[in-house]
């Protein structure tokens, strides 16, 4: 089973992750130009992972639902013994683990050990509650559009108005505790879940 599943996501991401990754990718190489890669302070060192890399989440987990856009995909993928809703978790780990290796690699390019550990916390909290957002929104109102558009929206909100206290993705560039990352994982994990809920439970009626 293990092997059977293991095939399936090499297959997968090898199909359909490949280029957006590399385009993900290819994205966050810009961020060396925009954001200095010699931080002073912890606020510094958190522009890139707080204001760049949630846009880059946006962009890669929005796409987990692309390639089944097509009318009649969604259909024969829940005929088969592998639901879709396996295919989007394989899809959405792919990207969690992607980001936060692009995250970890930017930490280490700082070279800031007294901070690594809190900027990498930050940094993948903003992954997963960018990603639940992403996937929530889908299954919850079906529409790819609103996939992105949610999620885009939450973060133009988080620029322009300060008082979401914990929820406000620019926690340490806004100087707040980044113990606050714990409330952003507490509203991530539901949302993930309900998204998955969702997608299964509309994968069973189907």
């Amino acid at each position: 089973m293990a092997s059977t599943f293991g095939r399936l996501a090499v297959k997968e991401i090898r199909a359909n992750e490949l280029f957006p990754s590399l385009l993900a990718i290819a994205f966050c190489g810009i961020m060396p130009i925009l954001f200095t890669m010699h931080p002073t302070t912890i606020t510094q060192a958190a522009l890139p992972g707080e204001l760049f890399m949630p846009l880059t989440a946006i962009f890669c987990f929005g796409g987990i639902f692309l390639p089944e856009q097509v009318a009649g995909v969604t259909d024969v993928l829940n005929s088969k013994r592998t639901q879709l809703v396996s295919i989007y978790m394989i899809r959405f780990g792919w990207y969690t683990v992607l980001l936060s290796m692009i995250n970890l690699l930017l930490i280490i390019g700082y070279q800031l050990p007294n901070f690594a550990g809190v900027l990498y916390f930050d940094f993948v909290t903003k992954v997963l509650f960018v990603g639940s957002l992403t996937v929530f929104s889908y299954a919850a109102s079906r529409s790819l559009a609103a996939a992105y558009l949610i999620p885009t929206v939450y973060f133009a909100l988080c620029i322009g108005y300060p008082h979401l206290g914990p929820l406000n993705l620019f926690i340490l560039m806004r100087q707040h505790p980044w113990t606050d990352n714990w409330w952003q994982l507490g509203v991530a994990v539901p949302l993930l879940v309900g998204g998955f809920g969702l997608v299964t439970k509309r994968a069973v009626r189907s």
